[in-house]
């Protein structure tokens, strides 16, 4: 009998299915990391959630250049995130994945497979601009054959997603090239005409402490 594979992405309660784009592979090589003391400290987003940004620790302890992202919600609930920031083409972009047990019991943390999310990011010193490009935009890119990258594409019992498995290189091809395309980072809701010039999966954090615990 075959495994059935559940694909992990994104934050519990806040990434929404076909919202943000999924990756097997870093979108990010080692030379373009970049590590900014900035924004480390604790946040709160437009909806109350708290996030804290702290520098990433490895084993024997001892800093890393990546960071650790936590982000509690109102309801208490936590996500625990290793993300990297790093510049391509004078853009400044985190590359999130899952941090530490994802599943309810061990039979579910074996089904699952963890993948990267992308994030355009901008700050200045007491906000952040977090936006995720939009799955919604990238399936309209595969539907008129406007791009070729290689993905698996996965039908779930209510929409269709994408899971990119490209490698590093061609991932930052498809980033440079789309990288300032504001559409890349629009609703695009087909029912609702109106909603398309809103800017999709976008988090602003404001600062509230140079603390972290």
């Amino acid at each position: 009998m075959k495994t059935k594979i559940v694909v992990l992405f994104g934050l519990i309660g806040l990434f929404m299915t076909g919202c943000f784009i999924k990756s097997l592979n870093p979108f990010y090589t080692k030379k373009d990391i970049v590590y900014d003391p900035k924004i480390i400290g604790t946040w709160v987003d437009d909806d109350s959630d708290t996030w804290t940004i702290k520098q990433q620790m490895k084993w024997p302890i001892k800093p890393d250049s990546s960071y650790q992202v936590e982000i509690v919600e109102k309801d208490g609930s936590m996500s625990s995130f290793n993300a990297h920031l790093f510049k391509l083409n004078k853009n400044l972009y985190l590359d999130f994945y899952p941090n530490g047990k994802v599943g309810s019991s061990d039979l579910m943390e074996e089904n699952m497979v963890l993948t990267h999310s992308l994030a355009k990011v901008q700050y200045t010193g007491n906000t952040i601009k977090i936006q995720w490009f939009n799955e919604f935009w990238l399936a309209k890119l595969f539907e008129q054959n406007k791009i070729r990258i290689r993905h698996e594409t996965m039908h779930g019992s209510d929409e269709t997603s994408y899971l990119l498995t490209a490698s590093t290189g061609d991932l930052q091809k498809f980033i440079a090239k789309y990288g300032d395309d504001p559409q890349a980072f629009k609703s695009n809701w087909e029912h609702n005409p109106k909603d398309k010039e809103k800017e999709a999966c976008t988090f602003i954090l404001k600062k509230i402490s140079n603390e972290v615990k």
